[in-house]
């Protein structure tokens, strides 16, 4: 059967390789990059695709294309088939495999980066990319099989992905050096009213969340500098310019730099469960995944 199936004439890994292109730009003549040559052979390998398979991959939308349902299961199909072709020309090769990881700036820095040496040690035929990612980015990347793993809150975890829990993240405030003696204050609660704080910039759940604390409380919150990340405000904290609400696993980090951490109970608010989450279907097309899986459930847990 699959003999016959591969002698029909209209299948072929260039066939298979534009069509991966062009789904991926989100059209034929982005994935050409303005080359007419280039963007008259992905449409034609692209409608003989097509033809082969008896029915239509892609639609007509706007100025671009949209996968149709058959035309999303073929992407996925083929991807993951060329990945796992590059993943044994590595081992063949005796060259690391790639894997990507893809979680927000603060697990990067705090969690994933202090044990890399103890996970590469664990699984050395692997060479990491990490990618500081959005949760809902990161969700949806690993659901089109664009990461293999990400670390993020569990009730953000989408079926049919899995995930193993690592640990509650939790939120603490903490006080550059020259403020330590603050930390001593009977009514932790009153220690935001007027600090000088430095936070995570935009209009986020974690932003909306505090304002809201500020009011009840009829504390003033006084946000004084506004980061693209949590790391980026600790380094803030770090400096002894001024002080940071940031996820507690900041804190091997900032005590080095003589910060004090001082846990606020309104802040349980904020924990959340971190998970790592993966795609059985990758794990079963990539067996290195497996590995990697197992090494990051055991030395990332907090």
């Amino acid at each position: 059967m699959v003999s016959e199936f591969l002698q029909r004439s209209g299948l072929s890994f260039d066939r298979l390789q534009s069509f991966c292109l062009v789904a991926a730009a989100g059209g034929v003549t982005k994935a050409a990059k303005g080359d007419p040559a280039k963007q008259s052979l992905y449409s034609r390998q692209v409608r003989e695709l097509e033809e082969f398979f008896g029915t239509e991959l892609i639609r007509r939308k706007g100025r671009g294309i949209v996968l149709t349902e058959a035309g999303i299961s073929l992407h996925a199909i083929v991807r993951e088939g060329f990945t796992a072709l590059s993943d044994f020309k590595s081992e063949c090769e005796g060259r690391p495999v790639e894997v990507v990881i893809g979680t927000g700036d603060s697990i990067i820095q705090w969690l994933l980066l202090p044990r890399l040496q103890e996970i590469r040690k664990n699984i050395p035929r692997v060479r990491f990319k990490f990618l500081n990612l959005p949760t809902d980015e990161a969700v949806k990347r690993l659901a089109d099989g664009l990461i293999d793993f990400t670390l993020v809150r569990e009730d953000a975890v989408a079926s049919p992905s899995q995930a193993v829990p690592l640990g509650v993240l939790g939120y603490s405030l903490f006080l550059p050096q020259a403020f330590s003696s603050l930390a001593r204050a009977k009514d932790k609660l009153k220690l935001l009213d007027d600090l000088a704080l430095a936070t995570i910039d935009g209009e986020g759940s974690f932003r909306v969340a505090l304002a809201e604390i500020g009011r009840k409380q009829k504390i003033k919150i006084n946000i004084q500098i506004e980061c693209s990340s949590f790391p980026m405000a600790a380094r803030v904290v770090a400096k002894g310019e001024m002080a940071a609400i940031l996820p507690n696993i900041a804190a091997t980090e900032l005590e080095m730099h003589g910060a004090v951490e001082v846990p606020l109970d309104f802040l349980r608010q904020f924990d959340r469960q971190i998970s790592l989450c993966f795609s059985p279907r990758s794990v079963r097309i990539r067996p290195i995944l497996h590995s990697v899986g197992q090494a990051l459930a055991k030395l990332c847990r907090f």
